[in-house]
């Protein structure tokens, strides 16, 4: 049965290779279509590696592809992979998709068979990423490497920390009212005029929405950079808390004084 399972995938693939060679990847429709199967997948595999294939079921319910969405049930269902293989071939050979959809739905196809099977991320990663011309294959890791950082930068965000000093607490509670309220171009202006140690420690102090906020208003790598520093502030003393919340109490109150940013109807803007 594996020998007539690898016959259906290999005739399935060579197809798709074909029709996304003859693809015009100038356009950045098909381009995304390759790129974003394979963060799809990686995103399934991910989850079932650390959750369990049954978890997939409810991410079945949203998924915008019906073959996707067939073979991650036939896989939650415990399908023997000869059957799941016969069946999204079938499938396949019916659609007759074109273009960097006849890639797509083998990737899918693959894909499931390889999460079902426990393979390996970075070995399914690899195999999926063969599967692309050099110019995806880029574009694909670029893609990746920022969302990867940007996973890095949520991970403190379950670290909260408490004060006893309610002046400390005072102070955090009027910077992040002035923050939630505050544009972002005006969040922006402020950014330039903090250094990065009073930043880390003012996001630190923040609530989550408000530290996604500032964060947004940061370019990736920076961001990523100051929520590392971020992680360092556990064992920060509440004195230090307060001279960097004060800061940045002090710099926002000077910037609507010069007229820099304006407080008007609950909305902020610029002069």
């Amino acid at each position: 049965m594996e020998n007539t399972q690898n016959m259906l995938l290999d005739a399935v693939r060579l197809d798709a290779i074909t029709k996304l060679k003859n693809a015009d990847l100038g356009i950045k429709e098909q381009q995304n279509k390759v790129i974003n199967a394979a963060k799809n997948l990686m995103k399934l595999a991910d989850l079932a590696r650390k959750e369990g294939l049954l978890v997939l079921e409810d991410i079945a319910k949203t998924e915008t592809s019906d073959f996707l969405r067939q073979l991650i049930l036939l896989v939650v269902d415990g399908t023997f992979p000869e059957i799941i293989a016969e069946i999204g071939t079938n499938i396949y050979w019916t659609k007759a998709p074109n273009n960097a959809d006849a890639m797509v739905d083998y990737m899918y196809l693959r894909g499931m068979l390889g999460i079902q099977n426990g393979d390996n991320l970075r070995v399914l990663e690899s195999i999926l990423m063969s599967l692309m011309p050099a110019k995806l294959h880029q574009e694909y890791c670029a893609q990746m490497e920022i969302l990867h950082q940007q996973e890095d930068i949520e991970k403190p965000f379950s670290i909260h920390p408490t004060f006893q000093d309610s002046d400390v607490c005072k102070s955090i509670q009027n910077l992040e009212n002035r923050v939630s309220s505050l544009h972002n171009r005006c969040i922006q202006r402020i950014l330039r005029e903090l250094d990065n140690k009073d930043l880390a420690i003012c996001i630190y102090v923040l609530q989550q929405e408000t530290r996604k906020k500032v964060l947004s208003n940061l370019s990736t790598g920076l961001a990523h950079a100051i929520m590392e520093d971020v992680m360092l502030c556990v064992a920060i003393s509440e004195k230090d808390v307060n001279a960097s919340v004060i800061k940045a109490l002090n710099t926002i109150n000077a910037l609507l004084e010069s007229g820099e940013i304006i407080i008007s109807d609950n909305n902020v803007s610029f002069s």
